[in-house]
């Protein structure tokens, strides 16, 4: 009998009966005639009579079940010549194969009877040596030994949460969270209301106390409020909106915001993490160096930038093998789920595009797509312009840019974009598939081991690594030439110092000033914010760590530090023109039926992940407290205009 076995489904192919032997055609004449057999088989059912002569041969022959004797060639018709053989030996290596195939059968059942005590055992001696290792790191340099420390009160705290959950996670659910969310969801209609007048008069209370000491935090809250209104007026749906996915977008970013930039806490624990980002992000050397050779910073962009992104390819997807990923998606996806009411898919499309490209945090929900509202689309599209993925993120700091500020932009910006989707595009009613989608799973490539994610990981990375190189070198070519255009054409009416830049820094300058950037520097920020939406974030990268390294320098043009703050915010997202096409490729090949309402979300979709940006933007400025807040003052990133050639000239 043979099972064919599709994933965990078995089909059973059609069976011989067990008894059935098939003889060759050369022999089946003879037995038709002696047997009446048909078709060259015989079944043990039918009688059976021996040829002449062969009787005696088949009574008396007996098989072992186990032993095969083997003559060989030579000992064929010598059975005389040695009188001391009565009998031919059998094969000395079946015997050494039978003893050890019993040693191995005792040992497998030894390990199979005492597995849980065994397993017990080797976790508590890994334990024991991890305590003694870990105790005597204490004692011999506590200062060297801080991140062993956090990592292992992270773990700690990780198992004691694992074993809350698994022994009375379902009490603590029943007895709590179910009650709680009932009667919010029960009574919403009074909640909402006093919810939102306490936040009104709390944030009112704390901006005049607060912005008495910087009045320049002010003009962000002017901004955020001038966000807010225009997606208001420019809603799908104004009169459809459902407030408390907004409002709660909102209070979580506040209060990231203030545990990020505010606490002493925040402040150290990400300065530290940005610093062993870049430390651990600096081996990609060792392989770009034995690959190109040493003059491979000569070509810094190809040989550093490029290699990067494999690099962090392969990383992610060793944490997606472990589980760590999953692990993290989920409890943000369960955070934002729980206090926004958004669906299972959306909060997984949210949570995964903080790790994830534009094109890939679509396929952890992939399934779910071609049921998904029209409403959950724009929010699915949103949250990919608004975050940058992980290997962006690592061309975002070799380029210079800060990593604790890309990091906490990319946080804050996962409850912003649904809150500014829900507000920009509102769910128009409750579709059956929204209650199906409460429950969502991950959907993730699998691989064998840790060295098939490495493998995998680098694979993948590679078509992101060639588009990242393809979208500069066309970018920046089809840049060159607008401007040239643009010279020519200024030129005729005397003014030749017409360009892109200087047409984006005109059009978007008022936008950086409402955030609260600098008046001197919305010029500068105004071109870095055009760039960015109509060619790529990476371009506008490049040109803010020069800038910022400029400031280093004590060169021109420059940013003052809360201008290089907000500045970072509002490029930290996929939100330009081209991801246009990455998003309705990525969505059209998981619904390609779909294909009339993701045209028609699509571009709403990416001025709404450039809101969502410049609202996170707006409350870095409210919460600015001078050069002590993250990332500034504190770069650690590579030497920019040593390795690269300049892609252009500021003016």
């Amino acid at each position: 009998m043979e099972n064919n076995q599709v994933g965990n489904e078995f089909e059973l192919l059609p069976q011989k009966d067990e008894s059935t032997i098939e003889l060759p055609d050369d022999q089946t004449e003879e037995g038709k005639e002696n047997n009446a057999m048909d078709n060259g088989t015989f079944k043990a059912s039918d009688s059976f009579r021996p040829m002449n002569g062969a009787k005696d041969l088949f009574e008396n022959v007996k098989i072992r079940d186990t032993e095969v004797i083997d003559i060989d060639d030579d000992d064929v018709g010598n059975e005389n010549e040695d009188d001391d053989v009565d009998q031919v030996p059998s094969d000395p290596d079946n015997c050494f194969a039978r003893g050890v195939r019993k040693i191995k059968s005792s040992i497998t059942g030894f390990l199979d009877k005492y597995k849980r005590r065994l397993k017990i055992g080797c976790y508590v001696v890994l334990l024991l040596l991890y305590m003694a290792y870990f105790c005597y790191a204490m004692y011999y340099s506590f200062t060297n030994a801080r991140a062993l420390f956090a990592m292992t009160v992270c773990v700690v705290l990780c198992v004691i949460y694992a074993f809350i959950r698994n022994n009375f996670g379902g009490e603590i659910n029943k007895v709590i969270c179910q009650p709680l969310t009932d009667f919010c969801d029960k009574h919403w209609s009074v909640i909402r209301w006093i919810s939102a007048i306490m936040t009104v008069a709390l944030t009112v209370t704390w901006l005049i106390i607060d912005t008495s000491k910087n009045p320049a935090n002010m003009m962000s809250f002017v901004g955020l409020v001038v966000v807010l209104l225009f997606t208001f007026v420019f809603s799908k749906y104004p009169d459809k909106i459902r407030w408390r996915p907004v409002l709660w977008g909102l209070v979580l970013q506040i209060i990231l915001a203030l545990l990020i930039l505010r606490t002493r806490f925040g402040l150290e624990a990400f300065r530290l993490l940005g610093e062993q980002i870049t430390i651990f992000l600096d081996y990609t050397e060792a392989g770009s160096k034995f690959v190109f050779g040493s003059l491979w910073h000569n070509h810094y962009f190809a040989f550093k930038v490029m290699p990067l992104v494999l690099y962090l390819g392969s990383v992610i997807a060793v944490l997606y093998h472990i589980g760590l990923v999953q692990i993290v998606i989920t409890k943000l996806a369960w955070l934002l789920q729980f206090t926004m009411h958004t669906t299972a898919c959306e909060s997984l499309a949210a949570a995964g595009s903080i790790f994830l490209s534009m094109a890939e945090a679509p396929m952890l929900i992939g399934p779910y797509i071609p049921a998904m509202s029209v409403s959950e689309l724009h929010a699915v599209a949103t949250a990919g312009y608004t975050t940058i993925a992980g290997s962006v993120l690592g061309a975002g700091i070799a380029f210079g840019i800060s990593p604790s500020n890309l990091i906490t932009a990319s946080v804050m910006s996962a409850p912003a974009a649904l809150a500014v989707s829900k507000l920009f595009y509102p769910e128009v009613k409750q579709k059956p598939s929204l209650a199906e989608h409460r429950s969502a799973k991950i959907r993730l490539p699998e691989y064998q081991n840790v060295i098939d994610a490495i493998a995998g990981g680098a694979m993948a990375a590679v078509p992101i690594a060639v588009n990242i190189c393809a979208n500069f070198i066309v970018f920046l070519a089809l840049l060159e030439f607008l401007n040239t255009f643009l010279s020519w054409a200024g030129g005729m009416v005397g003014y030749p110092h017409l360009s892109f830049e200087l047409v984006c820094a005109w059009v978007f300058m008022p936008i950086a000033y409402l955030m609260g950037v600098d008046w001197e520097d919305c010029f500068l920020v105004g071109e870095l914010i055009g760039m960015k939406i109509v060619t790529s974030v990476l371009i506008s990268f490049k040109k803010l760590a020069v800038i910022l390294e400029n400031r280093q320098l004590g060169l021109n043009p420059s940013l003052s530090p809360r201008s290089e703050l907000i500045a970072t915010y509002a490029l930290c997202g996929f939100s330009h023109i081209a991801g246009i096409g990455m998003t309705m490729g990525t969505l059209l090949g998981l619904a390609p039926h779909r294909s009339k309402d993701i045209n028609a979300v699509v571009v709403r979709a990416m001025i709404a992940g450039n809101a969502a940006n410049f609202l996170t933007a707006c409350i870095a400025g409210i919460l600015y407290e001078g050069e002590h807040s993250v990332g500034i003052g504190n770069s650690t990133a590579w030497n920019v205009t040593e390795n690269t050639t300049a892609l252009y000239t500021i003016t």
